[in-house]
């Protein structure tokens, strides 16, 4: 392995290791394209978020199964939809209790009424200046996209927290 990707591999490694104990145990919902919430759904198991919604507006007959057995750690109680519209994640995602949302910016409403951190990704992200350079490949973007999920986290701490930053 190249030294540039061995080092880049290291700084995700350790930034898991800093932020586990706010990541592990959440209950994430989430839609994007489908090869997107494959790699998502993988990335989540990982790091100990628990998917309790994975969506995809697009269809295929294979998705299930090729998501189950490329994520075989996946939940077996995980509601997995292609095909689907917003009108039915809201309503699986309403009902299931996420405590994070991550897609694109039409999950902002919903990620309100819910009061749960939105964080965005995919495709569109309007309402977010540069949201189409986001980069999610690679050990950069999964650095990127782990210091984002734990720091939506964080924050959210924060608000309902009535001492501060200093106890979270």
């Amino acid at each position: 392995m190249p030294a540039a990707l061995d080092a880049a591999r290291g700084r995700l490694l350790d930034a898991m290791v800093d932020g586990h104990k706010y990541v592990f145990g959440q209950r994430a919902s989430f839609s994007a394209t489908r090869i997107f919430v494959i790699g998502l759904t993988s990335f989540l198991c990982e790091i100990g978020v628990q998917p309790v919604v994975c969506a995809t507006g697009g269809r295929s007959r294979r998705f299930v199964t090729t998501l189950r057995a490329t994520v075989p750690e996946l939940p077996a109680d995980t509601v997995v939809r292609h095909g689907a519209d917003f009108a039915d994640i809201e309503t699986v995602t309403t009902e299931l209790k996420p405590n994070l949302l991550i897609g694109p910016s039409k999950g902002f409403g919903l990620a309100r009424r819910l009061d749960v951190p939105l964080v965005r990704c995919g495709f569109p992200i309007h309402d977010r200046l540069g949201g189409h350079r986001i980069l999610h490949v690679g050990y950069a973007g999964a650095l990127h996209l782990y210091d984002t999920l734990v720091n939506a986290l964080l924050e959210r701490k924060q608000e309902n927290s009535e001492v501060g930053y200093s106890y979270l």
